[in-house]
């Protein structure tokens, strides 16, 4: 009777000890993907350095933050797509992004490709943005 005790008590022991230390496993990968996730919102960098590739990239009347990523990412513009939608989110220019066509390069971060689509820098090339600048053009030569 008292093996069967100690065996029982044993096993219980065991099997709390894996709970544990599959338990501190998982917290410690989450964790690492969480610091990874944090620290790359306020840390961005490109997909390429030097000059980067130029791609046109429209955003359409009604595209959401969601499919701007798939679109971004599908044009090798961004690496991650959860980590842009996050980028956006915690950026000033949440919701902010603007129909048209604009210059994005791969030697951008995600931030300053979203400037560009916020109208808030050059590179855009939506009917807007060109009006304005024509007309900024042709003032400066009258």
């Amino acid at each position: 009777m008292n093996a069967k005790k100690f065996a029982l008590g044993f096993l219980d022991l065991a099997v709390k000890a894996v709970f544990v230390i599959i338990v501190v496993m998982l917290i410690s990968k989450y964790a690492k993907i969480a610091y990874s996730y944090g620290y790359q919102i306020f840390n961005q960098s490109a997909v390429s350095s030097g000059t980067g590739r130029t791609v046109s990239f429209t955003v359409k009347s009604g595209d959401d933050v969601d499919t701007i990523a798939d679109n971004l990412a599908g044009l090798g513009l961004i690496k991650d797509k959860t980590l842009f939608k996050l980028q956006e989110r915690f950026s000033e220019y949440h919701e902010k992004e603007k129909p048209g066509t604009y210059e994005l390069s791969t030697a951008m971060t995600p931030e300053e490709m979203l400037t560009v689509m916020s109208g808030g820098q050059e590179g855009a090339e939506g009917e807007e943005g060109q009006q304005s600048q024509e007309s900024g053009d042709e003032s400066d030569g009258g």
